[in-house]
């Protein structure tokens, strides 16, 4: 119905095919319980699995990350709806019903991991039409704004932005790289001579109690530690049992 929440991801280019925003889908259908809408901003549709709408990403010539600013694009979404977006590479492993909690703001997003200020997009709760400046004031200077090296990416825009943003609650979104230990040599990590040391392949990681999502930024990707370590981060087989 059209009151129903909208779940939503974005599919932009090559680096994660359909087969990503299947998975996603058919983990957000185990893990929400209320009614909702399956959709995908892409800009190619083949290969999604039917009960996912699709709907074009403008034609804004926006690449990688910064397609994720389309979210906030006038008329993308009936106005007013609830919309949780979520990265395609995330890995569900928990109840998603949190996220429908109103906390009264247009914007509700995961405080940065390890660090006191910033934020993290892989996981976000607005409402539609609300804060179109987030896309209009992008739109009208894109590529002088990408090009300054002031933001690091999008997440660093929508808190400039959108500054007064909740945060979901601590410890239901969690990251494989801060809040697992999934690091084995965090002292030559510190160092920064880790790259060649590998992680023995009996050392393993699971998500902490109460956790919901795992965020998988930068490398490794959740195929990348689902068998076998990725250099000296550990080997997490929960992904097997969850990313399908």
């Amino acid at each position: 119905m059209a009151s129903d929440p909208i779940v939503c991801c974005v599919k932009w280019g090559s680096k994660y095919p359909a087969p990503y925003a299947n998975r996603l889908r058919n983990m957000v259908r185990r893990h929400l319980a209320h009614p909702h809408e399956f959709v995908c901003l892409t800009d190619d549709p083949a290969g999604l699995d039917p009960d996912i709408r699709s709907i074009p990403l403008p034609d804004t010539g926006f690449k990688g990350f910064w397609t994720k600013i389309s979210l906030f694009r006038p008329g993308v979404f009936e106005p007013g709806r609830t919309v949780i977006y979520l990265d395609v590479d995330v890995v569900i492993v928990g109840p998603l019903d949190f996220m429908l909690e109103d906390q009264g703001a247009d914007l509700t997003i995961i405080k940065a991991f390890g660090s006191d200020t910033g934020v993290n997009s892989s996981a976000m709760r607005l409402r539609a039409g609300a804060l179109a400046r987030v896309y209009e004031n992008f739109a009208a200077d894109a590529e002088a704004i990408v090009a300054s090296g002031r933001y690091a990416g999008d997440q660093n825009w929508i808190h400039e932005q959108v500054p007064d943003a909740a945060y979901f609650p601590p410890g239901r979104i969690v990251s494989y790289k801060r809040d697992m230990r999934s690091h084995v040599f965090l002292r030559a990590k510190k160092l920064g001579f880790d790259s060649w040391l590998k992680a023995p392949r009996w050392m393993t990681v699971d998500p902490p109690a109460g956790a919901s999502i795992v965020v998988f930024h930068g490398k490794p990707d959740p195929e990348d530690v689902m068998d076998a370590p990725y250099g000296p981060w550990k080997r997490a087989p929960f992904i097997k049992e969850h990313w399908r």
